[in-house]
């Protein structure tokens, strides 16, 4: 219950923001958080929530405002560009690519247990909280060759040079240049 308070307080932190949106992945509806402010989702958050609990807690923020929008295409299309480059591509359901574009969209606090949507807001400079799991790091992923230790770029299944199958890696350091060629 204590961590929850982290999302209204981190807001609190920072003078400047004066108004936030916080837009909800289906975790939230999932456990017990107290809220407050403005909160919105996507259609698509909605079509995960099957159990009734989350069921009855969307009732009650829709209640109390909840706005259920899709993103824009150009938001969606930055998120696509975002998370090809962080390597969270593949890890991304087409929802979890819409609630990042609605953050972006509403310059809202996206709140995720994710660890894949957290990465990709941070490289979006889209702020995130979480609310049960500890924070992601940011890392920019690469698939490095089980065999010859070659970076594999995206396209590619398997190591163009040995064949041999990739692996998922991190890093700390942001490697896009290398990852457009």
């Amino acid at each position: 219950m204590q961590q929850s308070h982290r999302i209204y307080r981190s807001c609190r932190r920072d003078p400047a923001i004066t108004f936030m949106h916080y837009i909800l992945d289906a975790s939230f509806f999932f456990g017990e958080f107290p809220f407050s402010g403005e909160f919105a989702t996507t259609p698509g958050v909605i079509a995960e929530l099957k159990n009734l609990t989350s069921k009855m807690r969307l009732e009650v923020m829709r209640e109390r405002g909840l706005i259920i929008s899709d993103p824009d295409p150009a938001s969606i299309a930055r998120v696509h560009e975002a998370a090809a480059l962080s390597g969270d591509a593949k890890a991304l359901s087409a929802t979890d690519i819409s609630v990042i574009a609605l953050g972006l969209f509403l310059a809202g606090m996206v709140v995720s247990d994710d660890f894949a949507v957290q990465n990709v807001c941070r490289h979006l400079k889209i702020p995130v909280q979480n609310m049960m799991q500890k924070k992601a790091k940011r890392r920019v992923w690469r698939f490095i060759c089980s065999g010859c230790g070659a970076e594999i770029f995206s396209g590619y299944e398997e190591c163009p040079i040995c064949g041999s199958p990739g692996v998922k890696r991190w890093t700390k350091k942001n490697h896009t240049k290398a990852r457009n060629h």
